[in-house]
């Protein structure tokens, strides 16, 4: 049996957050029916990469990632009957996920107050860029915004050039897993008695709280450097060297955290000598003269491939890593012993495999990977098995443009 089997879960909004959420309930046993825009469907729909094999809105292998295993389900919320449907399904449900525009819940009748008369045990975890108080209520985001507005790209990048943002959707992968959390705390609480809750999950200050205490470092050291302040690419105090090299053939991960790891690091090379040099005695020193230590690195590094050093490394324990390709990732020995990547798939696209839940459980299995829905693919099943709506009502609904099928020409 399934963890969260049993579980009814709406997933309503688009976006990176609330699809990964989502996600994650689904993969412990959730039944989640994502609620899309007609026609359209979730904006992730619209991000890539892209299958050259299908046409938008079936292309995006982003989107098959996120929305593996769901039920897809389109209708206009904008029109009141629209509105009215999403209320029906929510009256039987456990979990709204809810990411729709600023103060858009609230004016269509989707917010918690306005679902909770219906269904006091409903917990509604409502994901925006910037939270449901404040001055930036309104404001929509993005990945880039969140992590500059966090502080996370301002530590990033050469010193004398702007902070380098990441890509990828960092930012929302985070408030995915954290709104994730959250539901699952007020699941425990609904389990103890209490009625649900609203849970305000704002990405900015998902992205704010990993960042450890980043945003904080200068009022622990008033009247001293701040250590937040960019000293170059790859480089992190109090230790150096914890960086990228290039090889023979590729790029290798280097850290030497201790005086003994520095020595083996130096030995390894056939340069004892750093060892002996005081400009490189302490991390903080070899951190202040990285320039220098990286020229005497560097050529000796690049004299053999990656693969020798990671082996040298580690036999001399060494915190060395190899920087796989994207392409070898699914192939690493650790990761195929452990299972990780899963299996996905959606019409058009066909199967691919991609990283999986990031944890694994004793004695419930996970719902791995799996097939993600055409636009619309189950708007019939939701509606007649959910709300015991005839086939006459859907078609009457379907030609008000309230909901959409598959293959309407509208």
């Amino acid at each position: 049996m399934l963890s969260l089997q049993g579980l009814k879960v709406i997933e309503l909004g688009d976006g990176v957050a609330i699809g990964y959420c989502g996600a994650l309930l689904r993969a412990c046993g959730a039944e989640v029916v994502k609620i899309e825009t007609p026609e359209t469907g979730d904006m992730v729909r619209a991000l890539p990469p892209f299958s050259p094999n299908a046409p938008f809105p079936e292309a995006s292998g982003l989107y098959a990632f996120l929305s593996a295993g769901k039920l897809s389900c389109t209708i206009d919320v904008q029109k009141e009957r629209g509105a009215e449907l999403v209320r029906d399904l929510a009256s039987s449900a456990d979990v709204m996920l809810e990411a729709l525009g600023p103060g858009e819940a609230d004016r269509v009748g989707l917010n918690h107050s306005s679902l909770k008369p219906r269904n006091p045990g409903l917990v509604v975890t409502s994901l925006s860029w910037f939270g449901r108080t404040g001055y930036r209520r309104d404001w929509r985001g993005s990945d880039a915004v969140a992590q500059a507005l966090a502080g996370f790209i301002y530590p990033i990048g050469p010193p004398d050039a702007p902070p380098i943002i990441p890509g990828g959707y960092q930012s929302q992968i985070t408030a995915g897993v954290t709104a994730f959390l959250a539901t699952m705390v007020a699941l425990i609480g609904t389990l103890e008695g209490d009625e649900g809750v609203l849970i305000d999950q704002s990405i900015v200050e998902a992205q704010l709280a990993y960042y450890e205490i980043g945003a904080s470092k200068s009022e622990y050291e008033e009247g001293t450097a701040d250590m937040a302040e960019r000293i170059g690419p790859n480089r992190f105090q109090p230790t150096y060297p914890q960086t990228i090299y290039p090889t023979s053939d590729g790029w290798l991960g280097i850290t030497a955290l201790t005086p003994a790891q520095w020595r083996s690091c130096c030995e390894l090379v056939g340069a004892v000598h750093l060892y002996d040099d005081p400009r490189f005695s302490d991390s903080f020193l070899r951190c202040n003269n990285a320039e220098e230590l990286d020229a005497e690195l560097i050529p000796l590094f690049m004299e053999k491939p990656a693969s020798f050093w990671f082996h040298e490394g580690q036999a001399r324990r060494v915190p060395f890593a190899l920087v796989p390709t994207m392409q070898e990732l699914a192939t690493l020995d650790h990761f195929v012993a452990r299972d990780v990547m899963s299996q996905f798939s959606h019409p058009g696209i066909g199967a691919f495999s991609a990283p999986g839940i990031p944890w694994k459980l004793s004695e419930t299995p996970l719902q791995k990977g799996g097939r993600s829905p055409s636009l619309g693919q189950h708007t019939e099943e939701v509606l007649g098995e959910r709300l015991d709506l005839s086939g006459s009502i859907i078609a009457t609904l379907t030609e008000e443009k309230v909901v959409w099928l598959p293959g309407d020409a509208q």
